[in-house]
């Protein structure tokens, strides 16, 4: 057992590493109160915190912790992370193979082998850094009519889930794609090593070494947490209560104050107040990278990015009406931590700026970002309009499940994927995008325009597709389906003109036409369906592509 370090030890090393508890008469920075200015104080709201070098932290809060008796935040309430538990849940994966109890680059089927074999080994570590290939759990409980909010999920029930998978997204190490599935099995995975709870075992080894005296896995949504601020999410006509009503953590579900959050920080900033907490901090924040060789912005259970030459070490979290965002500027001296119960607010976008500013008033803002270098044009004037013509349509990534558009508009090519943005021309049939990528665009022999889009290391093979038909017959699709990666069925009908698909017990979802042959439908965000036609056109079946699942294969019967 590692020893745990005495409170009154502990308080002067975390002093040291840059937190302190907040003191009553430090006045609250101005960049702070603006921050939660636009919160309603009658509404639901948030919890900020910022910890500067050599200053003690402080901890404002704003808004109203439960609606219906009116009670409000304070610097001490209780919230779920979501997903930025995961840097703790990666945390007890690092400490047990210090332990000597397991390699981060064991194959998982060693701990857990209900998990299919695949012909290519998952690693721990290409669980902890999104790497592994394995579906969206919260995407495939969608398509069985029992995603969140719907059923009670637990651990137990994931891994069932997964070992029912015959494919994976992509091999292992091919792609990065971050799905909460492989969270919880490494949560999974730390308690069958450790012989403990993931509670008992981050409480021993972490939280009370840390002094986060507030901090514990939801284990059990029933468990009473006083101090508990309840989540929210906005309506046109007020606010209606969103929690967390799930038994699945490791992937989020972890209870916590900004307090304890900004204790973490300071952790990593100072990484010696723990025994093996200097190799710990830096696992941790090491970036894994791709069987190719292309680094990732992401560690283990942390993202690590360089925003204009300064590294920023952070993550954010959603789950139901909670939304918060962690993060350091560790060479700035810079830590925020932000909890919210309110589910409109965007809490990257507040913490990053919260962050931003703390810079400014230390006088260490980011410099001024650095021009994409650039490349060789052909052209910086507008491309005739008829040489454009070429490119435009409909194109998809037959892997991924990507649709984008690129249409001639001016004089210019533009490519549209949610956003869009405009493909500048390089040299012949090669364009670069607003973002970087690279566009390269093929074509075959019977004259039929595709593209590879190069990012990050990263190509995807693009095919052009045919817009749907306006004289589509809908009534090809109608028919029953059953997939039995999900052990369910779905049923496709007609109603008032238009395609739907139905569950039991009266889950229905409208189906809107993509491309032909393919339909989509609000799911935990767009899901597409794309059916199949054997030699004599007949349907046969479709594979669905969700958030963070790719082809899930439903056969007709």
């Amino acid at each position: 057992m590692r020893p745990i370090i005495p409170a009154a030890a502990l308080s002067c090393l975390l002093a040291a590493a840059g937190y302190a508890p907040p003191a009553q008469a430090q006045p609250t920075p101005l960049y702070l109160d603006a921050a939660l200015s636009s919160i309603d104080p009658a509404a639901p709201g948030c919890v900020a915190g910022v910890a500067l070098s050599g200053k003690p932290a402080t901890i404002i809060a704003r808004g109203k912790a439960e609606l219906e008796h009116a009670a409000p935040l304070t610097p001490e309430s209780i919230l779920e992370t979501g997903s930025l538990a995961k840097q703790f849940t990666a945390a007890a994966v690092v400490l047990l193979a210090q332990d000597g109890k397991l390699s981060l680059d064991d194959d998982i089927r060693r701990y857990l082998p209900e998990t299919p074999d695949y012909g290519t080994p998952i690693t721990i570590r290409r669980l902890l850094n999104h790497t592994s290939g394995l579906r969206e759990q919260w995407s495939l409980l969608a398509l069985t009519g029992n995603g969140p909010g719907q059923q009670v999920h637990a651990n137990a029930m994931i891994l069932d889930l997964i070992a029912r998978q015959k494919s994976l997204n992509f091999t292992p190490g091919a792609e990065f794609l971050y799905t909460n599935t492989n969270y919880v099995l490494a949560a999974i995975i730390v308690e069958r090593v450790s012989g403990d709870s993931l509670q008992a075992f981050t409480s021993q080894r972490l939280f009370k070494p840390l002094g986060m005296d507030h901090t514990l896995w939801r284990e059990d949504f029933r468990r009473v947490t006083p101090g508990r601020a309840d989540a929210y999410a906005p309506t046109e006509t007020g606010f209606v209560a969103n929690m967390p009503f799930t038994n699945v953590y490791g992937n989020g579900g972890l209870l916590t104050t900004v307090g304890d959050l900004l204790r973490w920080n300071a952790f990593l900033d100072r990484p010696s107040v723990l025994p093996g907490g200097e190799a710990l901090a830096t696992a941790l924040q090491a970036v894994g990278q791709l069987n190719n060789g292309a680094p990732l912005e992401y560690g283990l259970g942390l993202e690590v990015v360089d925003d204009h030459g300064r590294r920023l070490v952070s993550h954010s979290g959603s789950t139901a009406g909670y939304k918060t965002w962690l993060g350091r500027y560790p060479d700035q001296g810079v830590s925020v931590a932000l909890m919210c119960n309110n589910g409109g607010i965007d809490p990257t976008a507040m913490g990053e700026g919260i962050a931003r500013q703390a810079l400014l008033a230390l006088g260490r803002a980011p410099a001024a970002e650095a021009p994409v270098p650039a490349l060789t044009a052909v052209a910086t004037d507008r491309t005739p309009q008829s040489e454009l013509l070429a490119y435009e349509g409909l194109f998809r990534d037959p892997v991924r499940g990507d649709l984008v558009r690129l249409a001639a508009v001016d004089g210019r090519l533009t490519m549209t994927r949610g956003g869009s943005q405009t493909l500048t021309p390089l040299d012949k049939d090669r364009f670069r995008a607003a973002d970087g990528g690279l566009v390269d665009f093929t074509r075959r022999t019977d004259g039929e325009v595709g593209f590879n889009l190069t990012r990050g290391g990263v190509v995807q093979n693009f095919v052009a597709v045919r817009p749907p038909a306006a004289d589509t017959a809908l009534a090809d699709y109608v028919g029953t389906y059953f997939s039995p990666e999900l052990d369910t069925s779905i049923t496709v009908a007609l109603q008032d003109g238009a395609l739907v698909m139905r569950q039991r017990f009266a889950v229905e979802w409208p189906l809107a036409p993509s491309f032909a042959d393919a339909f989509t439908t609000r799911l935990r965000g767009v899901t597409t369906f794309v059916f199949a036609r054997d030699a004599e056109g007949r349907v046969t079946g479709f594979g669905a592509w969700a958030v963070g699942a790719r082809n899930i294969v439903f056969v007709r019967r």
